[in-house]
């Protein structure tokens, strides 16, 4: 008995002594506590490595398309200066008139006074009889270098869409979809209208005086251009640049992935950005032969025209003094001076009649200007 009371009193003393039992609740919340701290290191680095990568994916779709902007806006004010100098251009009929029209382009408007030659004339007073393209010449030369530089910026835009791409190949993701190939023109077109170039046929010359003197004059095909100012194309308001990057998943892994058996999971990020302007495209939607004017384009060849009319009507007054014999040929140039004052007001007509050109389109939207901004990247439904 005695035993028996013993031995329950050594199990008593046993029982009470609980030395070492929260050893265990803390071997378990250190587990936990380091595990919870993997979790966290690896989110955040997923965090971070899915951060860096649309930042990357932004900047790429926004740099495209802010160079896409500064190409449109150098390709509107080089497409404006185009129609400004074909405005400048004078149809050789009679006496040199006012077109406005890339169906007539010759000269720029002859000096009146055989003391000054213009270098820009198609007329020179020691041409008579024969035609000069000395002027028309230097129209198509500036149009022709015009149109060179509009390409050249093009293809610098290729140059740098091509140097984006070559330079995300060895990155440590992948370019799932950037445009392999940049769009043909920026969705601009040539338009087809053309530009027909005329020179001057100096027929003959009227002096009025020891001072004054008239040309009559003829045109004569000097040479075409199948191509004049940009216009937009279809395809011209799809500008949006679309990237979707991919991160390599390389050799990293999270931290205890084998203990824990996870592995990081495929990053994808997508971006949009797409060149804007709030005020117009600075470029004409259909194709024409209308040029436009500007308001001192307009008056310097107005001026041109009313010159040379009146100094017309004025060798006509002055061949009343030949007697009977001139009568059917001032009759003739009477006709002729009115039909060439009828035309002069068809050509001016135009710059109010709202056709579409180059010069008007650019003027309305210069103020805005083309810029860039990312916009949502839209993904398409599947049916």
């Amino acid at each position: 008995m005695k035993n028996i009371i013993t031995k329950h009193f050594q199990v008593q003393r046993i029982l009470k002594n609980n030395k070492g039992q929260t050893l265990y609740y803390f071997l378990i919340l250190t587990v936990i506590l380091i595990i919870s701290w993997a979790v966290m290191l690896n989110i955040a680095r997923l965090i971070k490595d899915r951060i860096r990568l649309q930042n990357e994916a932004d900047c790429i779709a926004l740099s495209l398309a802010t160079y896409k902007a500064r190409v449109l806006n150098f390709l509107g004010g080089t497409n404006y200066l185009i129609g400004e100098v074909l405005s400048l251009g004078m149809n050789p009929r009679i006496t040199q008139l006012v077109s406005y029209s890339t169906d007539m382009i010759g000269g720029f408007p002859a000096t009146m006074k055989p003391s000054f030659e213009s270098p820009l004339s198609d007329l020179k007073h020691e041409t008579f009889g024969h035609k000069n393209d000395e002027g028309v010449r230097k129209i198509k030369y500036i149009i022709d270098t015009i149109q060179k530089v509009q390409d050249l910026a093009i293809k610098s835009y290729y140059a740098y869409h091509y140097s984006i791409l070559s330079s995300n190949i060895f990155k440590d993701y992948n370019v799932l979809l950037l445009p392999s190939r940049p769009e043909k023109n920026l969705g601009l077109k040539r338009n087809s209208k053309g530009i027909n170039y005329y020179s001057t046929i100096n027929l003959a010359c009227i002096y009025l005086d020891a001072s004054m003197h008239f040309h009559i004059l003829s045109r004569n095909k000097y040479k075409q251009s199948k191509y004049s100012w940009f216009v937009e194309g279809e395809k011209f308001y799809r500008q949006k640049v679309k990237v979707v990057l991919c991160k390599k998943i390389g050799k990293r892994r999270p931290i205890f992935s084998k203990f824990l058996g996870i592995h990081y999971p495929q990053v994808t990020v997508f971006s949009a950005a797409s060149p804007y302007n709030v005020k117009g495209s600075m470029f004409p939607k259909t194709e024409d032969t209308f040029t436009g004017a500007t308001k001192a384009t307009m008056v310097l060849s107005e001026a041109a025209s009313i010159a040379q009319l009146a100094l017309m009507e004025r060798a006509i007054a002055n061949g009343s003094s030949f007697g009977p014999v001139a009568v059917p040929f001032i009759a003739a140039a009477e006709a002729a001076v009115a039909l060439n004052y009828l035309e002069s007001k068809r050509a001016s007509a135009q710059l109010l009649s709202g056709k579409d050109n180059p010069i008007d389109a650019y003027l309305k939207a210069k103020l805005g200007g083309w810029g860039a901004h990312l916009v949502p990247y839209e993904f398409k439904k599947t049916h």
